[in-house]
């Protein structure tokens, strides 16, 4: 990867639109369970409410409309990116007044009745416009991006991607204690507001593809192509898999963190420091290691840390000789330094394997995705890994509770996470350099 080409203005003006793309899933699978167990809601409620990220697994459906049909003005791609912001942030205006009545209601003593159902509708419509908005910019990322930056580009959006999910998640989070919940949600409104001008600054790309000839061709085209490959079959099943057992993980740790006693503050701004430090730095590394292991090595061998990194967390858990449980907190001991070491350790390698993880999976897709057909053939390969992200969050809070959380964060880095490497050994046998077969001949 060269230098010259990462800090181009070209990559950096790409890597910051991937900021108001990485935002609403940091809030969907951040912010939104901490506000959640603010209002009362139980972990089994928690979990099922990860459920609104449906949208991100179902985009490929919607997608050759955004293929097909767009406004003159400011482009193809860009025109829908700029509506969804616009979207994105009236319905964070709306979440934040629910939030100011919703939360006055419970410190006066009254019930607060469906609110938990309306949040639940208003995080489905950002899961919708923010997977529209995806839709969009990966297909303006795949038209806009030459041959020669593959490479850079998959790190410099990896980075630029997760500091958009600490931004609305991780840093609302730690604002939360300070400026409360209401204020911290038009903040994030006002956010896609601002990122509206940078979209409109953005230039077209230098071949931009046509528009499908039809919706018929939008929606049948890219499909076709896709499963012309040899290992389709097997690559789609790797997509879901891969990051089931950390997605499955994931879904419990802000829970898991209130439940070990933390306050919104540290556990905000743990996750801000040492989560974007950790994520920064795998990605960087894993940018690097990339060429020089070979995609198909990279893949294992980040797939193992990103699985591995959850031990962490049990272990934290162990550490804490207490029953977990945030309603206890109050009349228990506080923290011992084994548990927060544990814990921060926990936060720094999950977030640090990600970022290596995720890195390896992005150039994957931009190696394997059509740029004649690059809005719907890129909503169905994330479509793919965004229906492990759902189907994983859904049973995480009944496991909880029924294992516990040390055997849980164990059960999902072994057995959660072997299936995703059943899947990448017919997809890159182990010890393979590089992926098994190239992108099937489409011409």
């Amino acid at each position: 990867m060269s230098r010259r080409i990462v800090f181009t203005k070209r990559i950096q003006l790409l890597g910051l639109l991937s900021v108001p793309s990485g935002m609403p899933l940091g809030f969907v699978f951040n912010a939104l369970q901490f506000f959640l167990v603010d209002l009362g809601v139980s972990r089994r409620s928690i979990g099922l409410l990860s459920g609104v990220s449906v949208p991100w697994t179902l985009k490929f459906l919607w997608a050759p409309l955004v293929d097909r049909y767009a406004l003159a003005w400011p482009g193809r791609r860009r025109s829908w990116v700029v509506i969804t912001q616009l979207l994105l942030a009236l319905v964070f205006g709306a979440l934040a007044a629910l939030a100011w009545k919703a939360l006055a209601d419970r410190r006066a003593g009254l019930p607060v009745g469906d609110a938990a159902l309306w949040v639940g509708l208003l995080a489905l419509a950002v899961a919708f416009l923010a997977a529209t908005q995806d839709i969009a910019y990966d297909a303006y990322s795949v038209e806009y991006v030459r041959p020669e930056e593959h490479a850079a580009v998959a790190g410099t959006k990896a980075i630029y991607y997760r500091l958009g999910m600490l931004l609305a998640g991780a840093v609302a989070v730690s604002l939360s204690d300070w400026l409360g919940w209401p204020l911290v949600f038009l903040l994030t409104g006002a956010a896609f507001l601002a990122f509206i001008a940078l979209t409109l600054a953005s230039p077209e790309p230098d071949r931009p593809a046509p528009a499908p000839r039809s919706l018929g061709a939008a929606v049948t085209e890219p499909f076709r192509l896709f499963f012309r490959r040899e290992d389709a079959v097997p690559l789609a099943l790797f997509l879901v898999f891969y990051k089931l057992g950390d997605n499955m993980a994931g879904t419990m740790v802000n829970p898991f963190l209130k439940d070990l006693c933390f306050g919104n503050a540290e556990a905000g701004a743990a996750v801000k420091t040492v989560g974007t430090l950790a994520t920064i730095g795998g990605t960087v590394l894993a940018t690097g290691l990339t060429s020089r292991l070979g995609l198909g090595r990279a893949l294992w061998i980040f797939g193992v840390a990103q699985a591995g990194a959850n031990l962490f967390y049990a272990a934290a858990a162990v550490s804490r000789a207490v029953p977990l449980e945030v309603t206890a907190c109050a009349g228990l001991p506080a923290l011992s330094a084994a548990t927060r070491g544990w814990t921060y350790v926990g936060i720094a390698a999950e977030y640090g394997a990600q970022g290596m993880a995720s890195t390896a999976q992005a150039a994957l897709l931009l190696r394997v995705c059509d740029r004649r057909h690059s809005a719907t053939q890129f909503a169905l390969l994330t479509s793919l890994f965004g229906l492990g992200r759902w189907a994983a969050g859904l049973p995480s809070g009944y496991l909880v509770e029924a294992l516990g959380y040390p055997l849980f964060f164990v059960t999902c880095a072994t057995a959660v996470a072997l299936p995703g490497f059943l899947f990448l050994g017919r997809v890159a046998p182990l010890g393979q350099r590089d992926v098994a077969s190239a992108p099937a001949d489409v011409s």
